[in-house]
């Protein structure tokens, strides 16, 4: 009789400590998890009080990964150097995001916040990939160049879905990246093809390495190169924006 009470105490013990843990969870006080620190608001608030944008923004987490402007962020940690430089650490690519895209203070090795970062980088990562991704812009001799070449020739349909795969989640989403709320696609027919083409392919603040430096529209977006997003990809996106 007494174990069997005991068994019973013991029971009931266990089951209140599961509700109350429920309820924290419930209640959203339970800490946050690796993974917020990619696409979650935790990912957000290291950029300035007005940045939207996460990780996830512009990185995958998948080994196809596609649509999307920077690198999939699927073995990556372990790569011997980052933004295009072997100095520079998975650390510093970070902080690369973290001040020159977002608008924040940089990390340390000793922020909890970084500790699950990487911790979340770590666990989608194969130790044995570690050959560095190459940073290739496409910077053509000047803005008429990208007109010539990205002006014509594209389909305004196949456009429709090349925009809503690469370039809606900012620019139809109202996204404000560090200060600057992104463009609408209203704003970007003002634009000419060549302008659109040249910042699509160049634009973005240091630390990124080759970009057009007579580009006059530089912002915090990304650049797609080529293999993220092909010449006729572009030129069906272009003939989209603008509605021929």
């Amino acid at each position: 009789m007494i174990r069997n009470q005991r068994r019973l105490g013991v029971g009931l013990a266990l089951g209140l400590f599961g509700a109350l843990a429920a309820c924290d969870s419930d209640s959203g006080s339970s800490d946050p998890l690796p993974q917020d620190y990619y696409d979650g608001n935790e990912s957000a608030a290291l950029g300035s009080a007005t940045n939207e944008a996460t990780c996830a923004t512009c990185h995958g987490n998948t080994a196809n990964a596609e649509g999307l402007p920077g690198n999939t962020l699927h073995n990556i940690a372990y790569h011997t150097g980052f933004k295009g430089s072997t100095d520079l650490t998975l650390l510093d690519g970070a902080n690369a995001c973290v001040t020159g895209w977002m608008g924040g203070t940089a990390l340390t090795e000793g922020d909890n916040a970084w500790k699950l970062l990487e911790e979340y980088i770590q666990s989608i990562s194969d130790t044995s990939v570690t050959t560095m991704n190459s940073i290739q812009p496409e910077v053509l001799a000047d803005l008429q160049a990208y007109e010539d070449k990205y002006g014509s020739g594209g389909d305004a349909t196949a456009g429709a879905s090349a925009y809503a795969q690469s370039c809606a989640r900012c620019h139809s989403g109202g996204l404000t990246v560090n200060a600057a709320g992104a463009p609408t696609r209203t704003t970007l027919a003002l634009l000419s093809a060549g302008e659109i083409a040249q910042q699509v392919r160049t634009a973005g603040p240091p630390p990124d390495t080759g970009a057009d430096t007579t580009d006059t529209r530089q912002g915090p977006m990304p650049f797609f190169e080529v293999s993220d997003l092909s010449e006729q990809e572009l030129k069906d996106i272009i003939a989209f924006i603008k509605g021929t």
